[in-house]
């Protein structure tokens, strides 16, 4: 594994040194940090108030160095005469022209940087230093050609520029294969130096990482397990590319979609710099997806300091709400109690509220036009009418879409091109990498959702292959379990792992429709506080219908009701058309893959009828994955 590199934007062609500089440090060992951006802070800023270039080339952190900020220069000794003037200033002079300038002292901007830097991390015991770096000149040229170099050897002219802390060409070429070894061999050689704890290098890490790049929406037991991820480099290029037309992603679940079209909103602000940012909409299809939006964001952008200016850019927003808002606004109603009619159905409601959107919209086109770009998270279920609603409210046609083909889970359809929505399928490269799932949980899923011809017809339609990765070492196996009361049962494994080290809004129960009030009942009778969806506030068991789960997760999920859901040997079914009973069978099918990538740590799934095609397929599954882990195999 490589180190972690963090960067917004590619290094010029024309800076040949600090491209020789980033190759060198891309073989860093997993466990290094390499920043080409950072998060800043007043007091940095003031540090550095006055100077051309206020953060530096690199800084890189790990626990062996602590943080080293290398500022690096590309001289040209050949066509130019450089001539220390003092502490801070030298004079370049070009040769055949005569013609002179003034340049700052690189160890001078190095020694900025560093005392910038110990103000980013003050209070966390890590060791910080500078070095300056000539990746393109050897120590030899530079002694040849330099032309005060005699005064840079005087050991009392260490503060001009300390040679035995600067690094060459020679140093780089040689220590290619192990750069960490020249680092510290650099940073160790201080009379003060000493090592930092992981801890205190976590701890650094979340003061100098970005906003647009943290994972965010980690619980405690998460991030302790996984420390602290970032997004992927693929997704760095399709989060900081410039290129509009990279605007459509497609990935599996758990690989960072969402926190990649997030990051990607908060970059778009990022790059407006001090003039005003773009108005953005994030918006998808379900409040309980939107709940989750607004809890990555939050966490993303909580130590940042420019988290006011985000707040005012960025609106979150599910299209459900979205049609609310613009049905009280027209109809100029206090809330939907005064718009809702006594005995309504949800379904009705919702025909209802459409039906009037479309009329406001059609009168009014261009009243909500409130937007310049809008994100679109789970685009696989938005239908028609949702895009058209959205198209009212960007004042351009800029569009950024996140999905998983997998994981559709309503009938619905679209066709964005016909709708006038540009897209070009040269999406990224998809990660098949699902970083949320324990492994062999994430392969029961994926090896479920791949029974089906229809399902796997579709992956391969979409550019998916079979070549999936299962990163999250957590080796924890799903429980496939027979239960006569399956309520009674989920009451009573909860209650057991509240007495652990679990609380209430760790766990999450998954159940069809019809099910939902029995485990209530059970849960509440045991004293077990749950709330239908995400617990708003306090602590309390998540308990959902398979249709409600997109956007959550937890550490320990539970499944029950499998048998309730539409396959094609359902009696129910048994005059409908062929086609439709196969085409509800796959939705089915994604409901339960949907819910089967929401643990973190722990899957128990409850059965009754184990002859039912879906329970079938799961303990055929999960029975393999078992006998080959017991086996010493990997599954």
């Amino acid at each position: 594994m490589r180190c972690q590199l963090i960067q917004t934007k590619k290094i010029d062609d024309s800076n040949r040194a600090e491209r020789k500089m980033l190759g060198f440090l891309q073989n860093l060992p997993e466990g290094y940090f390499v920043y080409r951006e950072l998060q800043v802070s007043a007091p940095y800023r003031r540090r550095v108030r006055g100077m051309e270039k206020q953060q530096p080339d690199f800084v890189v952190a790990a626990p062996q160095i602590g943080v080293l900020c290398i500022e690096v220069k590309d001289w040209n000794l050949t066509r130019n005469c450089y001539t220390w003037r003092d502490q801070h200033t030298i004079e370049v002079s070009d040769k055949s022209t005569g013609h002179a300038w003034e340049i700052d002292n690189p160890a001078s901007q190095a020694d900025s940087y560093l005392y910038a830097l110990r103000e980013l991390v003050d209070g966390l015991d890590v060791f910080v230093s500078s070095i300056v770096a000539f990746p393109r000149v050897s120590r030899a040229d530079f002694g040849n050609r330099l032309h005060n170099i005699e005064l840079l050897r005087n050991p009392q002219s260490r503060f001009l520029l300390n040679l035995q802390r600067t690094l060459f060409r020679e140093d780089l070429d040689r220590d290619a294969a192990h750069p960490e070894a020249l680092l510290q061999r650099v940073v160790q050689n201080h009379a003060r130096f000493r090592p930092s704890s992981e801890s205190t290098v976590s701890q650094v890490h979340e003061r100098l990482l970005p906003s647009s790049f943290r994972i965010g929406d980690y619980t405690a037991r998460a991030r302790n397990l996984r420390k602290l991820q970032t997004i992927s480099e693929q997704q760095q290029r399709w989060i900081f590319g410039l290129d509009p037309r990279r605007n459509y992603l497609l990935d599996v679940p758990g690989s960072g979609k969402t926190n990649a079209l997030i990051s990607r909103a908060i970059h778009q602000v990022d790059m407006a710099g001090e003039a005003i940012p773009p108005t953005i909409l994030i918006t998808t299809y379900s409040a309980n997806l939107e709940t989750n939006i607004q809890r990555i964001f939050q966490h993303k952008i909580a130590s940042s300091p420019h988290r006011q200016r985000y707040l005012d850019a960025i609106h979150i927003g599910c299209v459900p709400g979205l049609m609310e808002e613009m049905v009280t606004d027209t109809y100029g109603v206090d809330d939907l109690h005064t718009y809702r009619v006594d005995e309504e159905s949800p379904a009705a409601f919702e025909a209802r509220l459409r039906e009037d959107v479309e009329t406001i919209l059609r009168s009014e086109p261009d009243r909500f036009r409130r937007f310049d770009e809008v994100f679109i998270d789970e685009i696989q279920d938005f239908d028609d009418f949702y895009l058209l609603v959205l198209d009212h409210l960007c004042r351009s046609k800029s569009y950024f879409f996140v999905g998983d083909i997998g994981q559709k889970i309503y009938d619905r359809s679209h066709n964005l091109e016909r709708l006038g929505f540009a897209t070009e399928r040269i999406e990224l490269p998809k990660t098949y990498q699902m970083f949320r799932t324990p492994r062999h949980m994430a392969k029961l899923a994926t090896r479920f959702i791949l029974k089906d011809a229809l399902a796997a017809r579709e992956f391969t339609e979409h550019g998916y292959g079979e070549d999936f990765r299962y990163p999250n070492q957590l080796r924890n196996i799903a429980e496939v379990l027979s239960a006569v009361h399956p309520e009674a049962e989920i009451a009573s494994r909860v209650r057991a792992l509240l007495d652990t080290t679990y609380s209430e809004e760790d766990i999450m129960v998954i159940t069809s429709h019809d099910r939902l009030p029995r485990v209530e009942e059970e849960l509440r009778s045991g004293s077990i506080a749950c709330v239908r969806g995400e617990p708003r506030e306090g602590r309390a068991v998540s308990v959902v219908g398979f249709m409600e789960v997109k956007g959550l997760e937890k550490e320990v999920v539970l499944v029950s009701g499998i048998e309730g859901l539409d396959h094609r040997r359902k009696p129910e079914g048994m005059f409908q058309d062929e086609a439709q009973k196969r085409r509800r069978e796959l939705l089915a099918r994604r409901q339960i893959y949907v819910a089967l990538t929401r643990p973190l740590e722990q899957l128990i799934v409850y059965y009754q009828d184990a002859s039912n095609p879906f329970v079938a397929d799961l303990l055929e599954i999960n029975s393999e994955i078992l006998e080959r882990q017991q086996v010493g195999q990997d599954a």
